[in-house]
């Protein structure tokens, strides 16, 4: 045994000369480099794990410029020029790398840990795709365009770029100005989307090679529809904002059309618009309209009435509205008719999702919806379409696809069917059946639409008087409008295109919430032609003729205002030629003493507004109808049918409803005057007994 000392303490240690050194010296840069891939591999944004300094965060002089919250805010920016790029990339001697970033705007630079290998970016760090290009959709690249607001500004939609601004690091204009180019025309050959702002930005080459520097990338808000010529067998809708400026155009084109022909059929009071047209425009405006911040999701009665009357050859317009902003994670679903008209939308909202990113997630190389997603959806849809008469209770395949592929930020459609049970409360279903096997041949809800009067379930379309049941004026003619649009093409019609007393009776005593049959006749049975007029002035050629309209007014419907003064106060009176015939003594005295101020010009305008309001309208004869004993189906010679004409006074001479002329007297009085426009038949088309013949009516200035 060995005695030790008491007292002394004995200890025992493993010592290696090359784990202190390595221990005791402190963390520092053995590497720093300036990054020199490409620009686009060094995108990044924040994961939120770490902040951002001058210096890297070990250094003592290093201080912090944004925290881990701040960077976390920056990373969900709705804004590009919050995008990042990565210029230099340091190591240290515990294996750890530091990145230097720079925001696209210039307001933040600094260093942030990039986890430990270099060429990946982790830790507080991750890559990002701040655009996303695409192949332009044949509605773009179909037509020219040019840039809408030529000037200087640096806004995205007055000059060009080489890239989508603040999408490379780098990378500006493609020109500073674009006045040079304002008669310049452009196609579209590339389209893409900035992943912050989920907005549309569109790269355009010039058609004329002399204007090639301007060719670049710009949003496509900033462009305008070249206007080119309009062929024979189309209708120009232009699409305005409600301050006239042009945003987009269509040409709607149809087969065997012909110049002058309205796009719609008359009813003899008005034009309307058959539903498969409506349904091929909704999509077409729809599809002009994407990425321009405007839209018309549902055509309204009037303006399916003004392309109705429309003719090919020419040109209308609609006015859109501004879209409502989509948030950045959501996606708009709408929800369309069988006329591509929303019925209803809604905001599928997902906190922390970012513009651009699709709502599925790829499975076996494509987007899937997942199952918490498609029940949200469901449900979203069901709640959307309560108390409706549509109906979406199961997604297809296609629809399923459509949401997945979604984009946050964007807008998806999704179409309904009529709900063939439930019938709403405030409609009642009206089944157009053949009038011999009683097999329905199409069935139409009629709503009652008044949200100061709502319709309720039970109570009858019509009212009573003296026992009888009778509809009202308003509902005879929106019933006969609808038999007329849905029945066109089916081979079916109201006899006349009337109800008959008895059919307005019927639908009078039926109730809201519930359905009536209505007889229809084949159109194709029975003999007879009904007549088309055409008119045109005898001054011009045949080929510039346009249908006329038919009207049971006595006066022409139009208006103007006038301005007078009453006790040394300036008034200012719409009248309609109407209301200026029924004015009493005192009121019409008024008027014309008014007149007598204005000058010839000024009188020369308000007659001519009046009678071109007149022009190519005809007071209805009552029946326009050829009566022959041929059978359907046989040939009509243009000689057959002027002989007709020839022997019918009404036929062969039609009369406008009557329009004022203010005529200025030698005196410097005023005289109201009543004309009315003579339409004389000139000549026909060949035609076939049974279908609808042309007859040409001339008139004179």
């Amino acid at each position: 045994m060995t005695a030790v000392a008491l007292g002394t303490a004995v200890s025992f240690s493993v010592f290696t000369a090359s784990t202190a050194q390595a221990s005791s010296k402190p963390i520092h840069i053995t590497s720093n480099k300036k990054l020199t891939s490409n620009p686009q591999t060094r995108n990044v944004t924040f994961t939120g794990k770490s902040a951002l300094y001058t210096k890297p965060d070990f250094e003592n002089s290093s201080i912090m410029i944004a925290d881990k919250k701040q960077l976390s805010q920056l990373a969900k920016s709705n804004s590009s020029a919050d995008n990042f790029i990565a210029s230099k990339v340091a190591t240290t001697n515990k294996g750890t790398v530091y990145y230097k970033v720079k925001s696209y705007s210039g307001s933040y630079s600094g260093w942030i840990y990039g986890g430990k290998t270099i060429g990946k970016f982790n830790g507080g760090l991750s890559t990002f795709q701040t655009f996303t290009t695409t192949q332009p959709s044949p509605d773009l690249t179909q037509y020219n365009y040019t840039i809408a607001a030529p000037g200087l500004s640096n806004d995205g939609k007055t000059i060009t770029y080489q890239s989508p601004i603040n999408t490379q690091y780098g990378i500006g204009k493609a020109i500073g100005d674009s006045v040079t180019y304002k008669n310049a025309s452009f196609k579209i050959d590339q389209t893409g989307t900035r992943t912050r702002e989920g907005d549309t930005w569109v790269h355009i080459t010039a058609i004329d090679p002399a204007n090639s520097k301007a060719n670049g990338w710009i949003s496509y808000k900033g462009l305008a529809q070249a206007e080119s010529p309009i062929p024979d067998n189309a209708v120009r809708i232009d699409l305005v904002n409600t301050d006239g400026k042009l945003i987009r155009y269509i040409n709607y084109t149809k087969s065997g059309a012909q110049k002058g022909q309205p796009l719609g059929v008359s009813d003899n009071l008005s034009y309307l618009l058959n539903l498969d047209d409506q349904a091929n425009i909704q999509a077409k405006i729809r599809d002009a309209l994407k990425g321009t911040g405007y839209s018309l999701e549902a055509l309204t009665a009037n303006q399916t009435g003004y392309l109705a009357a429309a003719t090919f050859g020419s040109k209308t317009s609609l006015t859109l509205t501004k879209s409502d902003p989509i948030a950045s994670d959501a996606i708009r679903v709408n929800i369309t008719n069988d006329n591509n008209a929303v019925v209803a939308s809604f905001d599928y909202q997902k906190a922390g999702e970012q513009p651009g990113q699709s709502l599925g997630s790829i499975t076996s190389g494509s987007n899937q919806l997942s199952q918490d997603d498609q029940s949200a959806l469901q449900t979203n849809i069901n709640t959307a379409l309560n108390k409706s008469n549509y109906q979406l209770s199961k997604l297809s395949a296609d629809q399923l696809s459509d949401l997945a592929n979604a984009r946050f930020g964007d807008s998806v459609y999704l179409k309904a069917t009529t709900g063939s049970g439930a019938i709403a409360d405030n409609a009642v279903r009206i089944n157009f059946v053949d009038a011999a096997s009683k097999k329905v041949i199409k069935s139409v809800d009629y709503v009652n639409t008044d949200a100061d009067d709502p319709a309720k379930k039970g109570a009858t379309l019509g009212t009573q008087s003296n026992g009888a049941w009778v509809l009202a004026d308003e509902d005879v003619t929106g019933i006969t409008a609808l038999a007329k649009t849905n029945l066109s093409g089916t081979g079916y019609g109201l006899t006349g295109d009337k109800l008959s007393a008895t059919q307005q009776a019927t639908l009078g005593a039926a109730k809201f919430g519930s359905s009536v049959n209505i007889d229809v006749n084949s159109t194709n049975s029975g003999k007879g032609s009904s007549l088309v007029p055409y008119g045109y002035n005898s001054n011009a050629a045949s080929s510039d003729s346009r249908q006329m309209a038919a009207t049971t007014d006595q006066y022409v419907n139009a208006s103007w205002e006038f301005t007078g003064t009453d006790n040394d106060e300036p008034y200012y009176s719409k009248l309609s030629a109407t209301q200026i015939a029924n004015l009493n003594d005192s009121d019409k005295a008024k008027l014309t003493s008014s007149l007598s101020q204005a000058s010839d010009a000024d009188l020369t305008k308000i007659n001519d507004e009046f009678r071109s309001a007149a022009t190519l309208q005809y007071i209805n004869p009552g029946s326009l109808t050829l009566s022959n004993d041929s059978q359907n189906g046989t040939n009509l010679t243009a000689e057959t049918i002027m002989a007709y004409l020839n022997g019918k006074t009404e036929l062969a001479t039609l009369q406008s409803p009557k329009y004022p002329v203010f005529q200025k007297n030698n005196d410097g009085t005023v005289t109201i005057n009543w004309q009315t426009i003579q339409y004389h038949a000139s000549h026909a088309d060949n035609g076939i007994s049974g279908n609808r013949v042309k007859v040409y009516y001339t008139y004179s200035d």
